[in-house]
């Protein structure tokens, strides 16, 4: 008796994992592993939109909650594709998955770096540092000097594509490298009054909340704009924000899928961003420093 109550469970789980929805003309026949590094709200906003979009059977996995189990299943070669979600499920796919012909990553910073693929297929975490200074340069106009918070070990190579590209677009990049958060003001002391800007970067020296509070509040202060990558940038006072749809980072990962299926070729794509200016910012630079943030700053943002 306990073993058949064992396989009436087997079989309810299982039709909850493996859920078949409705047929589409390229993934109909297809079935996909979807699979989340962990619970995080971004990685969860991007898998319900893929599951909304997907058009075929797909069963979701967690790296989080059972590592081996996902292993497993990406061994048996039973899956036609992969969505991988997050930086351990994308390493775990690329490790163990080899014979599942179609991998698709999303939700993973510098894919490229960390699988080291010839043609992953994807879409970045990054918002490409040329694109950010593009529209800096648009939206503030050029000759603005910009200064970058950074540790060499992850983000050297950026610092060097950010001053590359600053200076096509008449901008002027300080790089200030940090090796510990304790470091981070003592750095911007004595560079303060010469930045425009302080522009934020992913990086793991410089990710506190507490951190990057106070230190948007000082600049603000002392008429200096900060441009973060995401949410709470905004929230916290930033002059300029990339904040990624993560949603939509999901359907385009099912567009993507699709893509690959038909025989198109496939990159690694930047993600979907809204660009979110900041006018009580902007207020409190003219208060800050009114000859640098005059009236025709922002006009069109306005």
């Amino acid at each position: 008796m306990p073993g058949k109550k064992f396989g009436f469970f087997a079989i309810i789980i299982w039709s909850f994992l493996f859920i078949p929805i409705s047929s589409g003309i390229a993934l109909n026949s297809f079935k996909v592993a979807i699979i989340l590094s962990s619970n995080i709200r971004p990685f969860l906003e991007a898998s319900s939109s893929i599951q909304k979009t997907l058009k075929g059977d797909y069963l979701l996995l967690n790296y989080s909650q059972n590592k081996e189990l996902v292993k497993h299943y990406l061994l048996s070669e039973r899956f036609d594709a992969t969505i991988a979600i997050g930086p351990q499920a994308t390493k775990l796919v690329y490790e163990y998955g080899k014979n599942i012909p179609y991998k698709i990553a999303i939700m993973t910073l510098d894919i490229k770096k960390l699988i080291h693929d010839e043609n992953p297929c994807g879409i970045d975490l990054r918002v490409p540092i040329r694109f950010q200074l593009e529209i800096i340069e648009e939206y503030l106009g050029p000759n603005r000097t910009i200064g970058i918070l950074y540790n060499r070990k992850e983000n050297q190579w950026l610092i060097q594509e950010a001053q590359k590209s600053a200076k096509g677009l008449g901008l002027t990049i300080i790089p200030l490298e940090v090796e510990s958060p304790s470091e981070i003001l003592g750095k911007l002391k004595p560079v303060f009054s010469k930045l425009d800007l302080l522009l934020f970067i992913p990086d793991s020296v410089v990710i506190s909340e507490k951190i990057i509070t106070h230190l948007t509040k000082k600049a603000l202060l002392k008429g200096v704009g900060v441009v973060g990558y995401n949410r709470f940038f905004y929230d916290t006072g930033a002059l300029l924000s990339f904040i990624i749809d993560y949603q939509k980072v999901g359907e385009k990962a099912t567009h993507l899928l699709n893509q690959v299926i038909s025989g198109k070729p496939c990159d690694v794509l930047m993600p979907p961003v809204e660009i979110k200016w900041n006018k009580q910012a902007l207020k409190i630079l003219r208060g800050s420093n009114p000859e640098k943030w005059n009236s025709k700053i922002g006009e069109k943002n306005e």
